[in-house]
């Protein structure tokens, strides 16, 4: 059998998180499946061969803001809104048989337009999120992906059932073999990018703010260490918080051991090849990309201790208790002590590469994606 999908991402083209890194590497990978005909709507970027950005006011936008407080909801509604009126025309004109999408707002629209118009095209939902059973997208999607196993167990507990559930976790690009630079390349790199070439450095990729991410939480334990410090350097997007997450490093850490910056997607990799430690300060994730990114590089990841960490790390990360003062600097030390085992790194990108590269994990996509049309 021959099935239509539409893959949507509504931020891709104009933000940058695991959403939309995903959806564009899903697209690439499963395009080139021949039961599988794929398009992909996005929020902005260029026009390409079955690649189509639609009109949409974008969450960051001026308008996008002020649509948002007169209605009394958020410019990444208003943005989901708009998304799905651009869509329309094509569901009408092309009549998919699935549509996959990680934005769960678009998800119910689509439901309801589908309730309203009698149409037949299943909803795909990746629960990379993650959201939790009661939401109402559970009920209006058809197949739920879940990407980690405690999701799926949770979803179970709340009643749904395991029919309307794929465990299938994220794909990532992760090459086979694993390259790293020598040193007078990594220290080359390190100064191109206005990085010292000597100082550990230990890198967070994520929203710069103190919320969800803990970028503070992860500063206050760099500056509890001993001179000399480790160098920290903050890269992910930047929003109204980010600022005084950037002012609580410039204090405590002085300019000269800390930065933070915003790059392109496609640059995040020069930042793992030179960075000797990986931290995400987070208590909670549904599985994050720069876990897979972060290992494919072989580097030693620093995280708290819960069941998706323990899920994606195996016995290859370390995890600490990071409610606690104290726990993740404890960690740093012990990382430090070690530094220079490259044998770890090679044994950690294999265990990354197996579990979650797309090589590994298309056929399961695959099938997942007939399940559901087929349904």
């Amino acid at each position: 059998m021959h099935y239509k999908v539409f893959l949507i991402c509504t931020g891709l083209g104009h933000i940058m998180r695991g959403y939309e890194s995903f959806t564009e590497q899903a697209f690439r990978v499963l395009s080139q499946q021949p039961s599988l005909d794929i398009t992909l709507f996005k929020g902005g970027g260029k026009l390409g061969e079955k690649e189509i950005p639609l009109w949409n006011f974008p969450r960051n936008t001026r308008i996008a803001c002020r649509l948002a407080k007169y209605t009394k909801s958020s410019a990444y509604l208003i943005e989901q809104i708009s998304f799905f009126f651009s869509l329309l025309p094509y569901i009408q004109r092309e009549r998919p048989d699935v549509i996959y999408f990680s934005d769960n707002d678009i998800g119910n629209l689509l439901a309801h337009w589908r309730r309203v118009t009698n149409q037949n095209y299943k909803l795909l939902f990746c629960n990379a999120g993650p959201l939790r059973p009661e939401a109402p997208i559970f009920a209006n999607c058809d197949h739920i992906q879940q990407v980690a196993p405690i999701h799926f167990q949770n979803a179970l507990n709340a009643g749904i059932p395991a029919h309307k559930q794929s465990l299938v976790t994220a794909g990532s690009d992760i090459p086979s073999k694993l390259q790293i630079l020598p040193s007078d390349e990594r220290e080359i790199l390190r100064n191109k990018l206005g990085l010292p070439e000597k100082k550990t450095l230990i890198l967070s990729v994520g929203n710069i703010s103190r919320s969800h991410k803990r970028m503070n939480y992860l500063i206050q334990e760099v500056a509890s260490l001993p001179e000399p410090r480790p160098y920290l350097l903050l890269v992910g997007q930047q929003d109204g918080n980010s600022p005084e997450i950037i002012k609580l490093g410039n204090s405590l850490l002085g300019s000269e051991n800390f930065h933070a910056r915003t790059v392109l997607s496609h640059e995040v990799a020069d930042y793992y090849k030179v960075a000797d430690i990986f931290v995400l300060a987070s208590l909670s994730e549904g599985l994050a990309r720069v876990f897979l990114e972060s290992m494919s590089h072989g580097l030693p990841c620093l995280v708290h201790d819960y069941s998706v960490t323990r899920f994606t790390f195996g016995n290859e990360g370390y995890f600490g208790d990071f409610t606690k003062s104290g726990s993740l600097a404890e960690l740093i030390c012990k990382v430090v002590a070690e530094e220079g085992d490259k044998s770890k790194y090679y044994q950690r990108h294999r265990f990354i590469y197996e579990h979650f590269s797309w090589e590994r994990l298309c056929p399961s996509y695959v099938e997942m994606i007939h399940q559901v049309a087929k349904n």
